[in-house]
């Protein structure tokens, strides 16, 4: 929606770019990190490209590390749930190329390191989303609370669950701290909150380490795991309908299995859009309604009489 706003604005604020031909890679993974992927569950390895609709979750004291063709890096910490809902220049079936790469952070630490030269991105959260320049940020979603750090560089927020513009209201700068909890204004502050530092993993402190030359020649194949059950895709298929609705798509077929869809249909409420596929006789189309005999007017030839002969 927002796609060819931020495309224009390129050169206000150039972001994290990804071509079809260069999809990002998994560098670095600690911990048994998922990978949720079409209807599947996979072990999340080092090597893996990353696909736009991807998911990745980290555990609690996990950590995965994401490179970019341009340099730009992407760190997910503890707890992180993490969506790939699109990469600048990566098509879709029947879609043109995207303008721009688009990030959802359900929850948990991530910190990215983003290159000078690059096409747009943006990160939505369930409590602000931002578009951000060349620099480096951490950025922390946990529960009804979000807080963010810009330790270098520049961005542009906007409150609620919104993916932001050039033209966001919200604008902060390097060494400044931004902090919002549900249904309160956000506060912004010249330095980091010390119960965020504190919280903080501690190799966020560090650089973001540069890997993905060992990988230019790997592609590996994450390991399946198994079907996903609901309660693996619950957090996502209760979100915002931005994600609920992506997320139905690619995940119909499992409507099929038996405890899936009674979840699916315990849960109806949180989801709506998912009725016509468990109930499609509900939503057929309604027949043409049948006219009273009794009711209905005469034909031409019988309501005009007939005249005598002269």
């Amino acid at each position: 929606m927002l796609a060819g706003a931020f495309a224009a604005a390129c050169l206000v604020v150039p972001m994290l770019a990804m071509g079809a031909e260069a999809p990002p890679v998994v560098t670095l993974v600690e911990g048994p990190a998922a990978l949720l992927r079409a209807t599947g569950r996979f072990a999340l390895a080092e090597g893996v490209r990353m696909h736009v609709g991807d998911i990745v979750e980290v555990p609690d004291k996990g950590l995965v590390q994401i490179a970019f063709a341009d340099g730009a890096r992407v760190s997910l910490g503890p707890r992180s749930r993490f969506h790939v809902a699109a990469l600048a220049g990566a098509t879709g079936r029947g879609a043109k190329a995207a303008a721009v790469s688009d990030f959802y952070l359900l929850q948990g630490w991530t910190k990215l390191a983003l290159a000078p030269k690059a096409a747009p991105l943006r990160v939505t959260t369930p409590l602000f989303g931002f578009g951000s320049a060349d620099g480096v940020l951490v950025l922390h979603v946990e529960s009804a609370e979000a807080s963010l750090f810009v330790e270098s560089g520049a961005l542009r927020l906007a409150e609620g669950f919104v993916r932001a513009t050039p033209a966001s209201p919200v604008a902060v700068g390097a060494g400044q701290f931004y902090m919002r909890r549900a249904d309160q204004r956000g506060v912004l502050q010249p330095r980091p909150a010390p119960a965020f530092v504190a919280a903080m993993p501690p190799y966020y402190r560090d650089n973001l380490p540069e890997r993905l030359a060992a990988f230019k020649d790997r592609d590996v194949s994450p390991r399946r795991l198994g079907d996903l059950t609901y309660e693996e895709v619950e957090p996502w298929l209760k979100g915002p309908p931005e994600l609920r609705r992506p997320l139905m798509q690619r995940m119909r077929a499992r409507a099929q299995d038996p405890e899936f869809r009674k979840a699916l249909i315990a849960n109806l409420r949180f989801h709506p859009e998912w009725d016509p596929i468990l109930f499609p006789e509900k939503h057929l189309p309604k027949p043409p309604p049948l006219v009273d005999a009794a009711k209905a007017p005469p034909n031409a030839a019988e309501a005009t009489p007939a005249r005598p002969n002269e």
